[in-house]
């Protein structure tokens, strides 16, 4: 056994199969990508390649990290999300790809307004503001979490992604840290990934997500739904006249939130959006310029 390249990352794929590792060879090639710092393309370019022995030990490290469901992003501290990349830990949900059509809808409603201003509530790694703020080049983003924890997360990945100055993060629950910023009627743009899992349906999730990502992430009381219907009661009061509310919804969850937004006859210009697995991910609506 010469421990090329390509003979440890056969000999991982196996090992991650036999353990009950979704997607095994795609996560044996980041593991290796990883350590080897290199991407997928030059990892079988150099599949010839020995490893040497601390780069051996430190792959056999992230493998049993790995085998035992720890998440991969988490076992390598990175994860890249709309281009950009973050580093992650348990302080933080891990970003999803299904969370960039949330940062695409924002996008394209915004492209054309002149120094738009944000709010994203619950930012977490801040994978949302961070993005925002890389392609809206004038925007200004306030993102709040109730984790001092996240927040220190956040703010190194707007380091990281050299959009510091266009985001001020502000710890509190939801808009509560905004409320003396004198930002009423004054916002383009209320957008969140909001915990959306109910707790009966927590119980269920994959052993990566239920044991190390955070709860407090993730679980949502009434249905999943508890965090939507603050933000759609109170985004009112900070938009400007269509402005716009756009939120991530939870499999199944989109009629209930539209339901909500009309109910609450603040919004109009309801509308969902689907991911690219067809299942309905966003749901988007804009400030009524006067009230029914």
């Amino acid at each position: 056994m010469t421990n090329t390249c390509l003979e440890i990352l056969n000999q991982a794929v196996e090992k991650l199969r036999l353990a009950g590792i979704d997607r095994p060879r795609t996560n044996a090639e980041l593991l290796l990508e990883a350590v080897l710092n290199k991407n997928k393309v030059d990892l079988y370019l150099n599949k010839d390649r020995i490893l040497t022995s601390d780069e051996i030990e430190k792959f056999n490290q992230y493998m049993k990290e790995r085998i035992s469901h720890r998440p991969v992003q988490y076992v390598i501290g990175a994860v890249e999300f709309f281009g950009l990349e973050f580093k992650v830990d348990e302080r933080v949900l891990i970003p999803r790809p299904e969370t960039e059509i949330l940062v695409e809808v924002v996008i394209e409603q915004l492209t054309n307004k002149e120094k738009p201003k944000i709010i994203d509530l619950g930012t977490g790694s801040g994978a949302i503001a961070i993005s925002l703020a890389t392609n809206l080049k004038e925007a200004f983003v306030y993102a709040t979490d109730v984790s001092k924890d996240a927040l220190e997360v956040a703010k190194g990945n707007a380091i990281r992604n050299k959009v510091e100055n266009q985001i001020e993060f502000l710890r509190g629950d939801l808009f509560e840290p905004l409320k003396n910023k004198n930002l009423e009627s004054q916002i383009d743009c209320v957008v969140s990934n909001p915990p959306y899992v109910s707790k009966d349906e927590f119980e269920t999730l994959p052993r990566e997500i239920k044991d190390y990502e955070p709860i407090i992430a993730l679980e949502s009381e009434k249905e999943g739904l508890f965090f939507h219907k603050k933000m759609i009661e109170n985004s009112f009061n900070f938009l400007k006249r269509s402005g716009l509310l756009a939120l991530e919804v939870a499999f199944g969850q989109a009629g209930k939130v539209t339901d909500l937004l009309r109910q609450s006859e603040n919004y109009n210009n309801i509308e969902i959006i689907k991911d690219l697995g067809g299942i309905d991910r966003v749901v988007k609506a804009t400030k009524r310029s006067t009230v029914i």
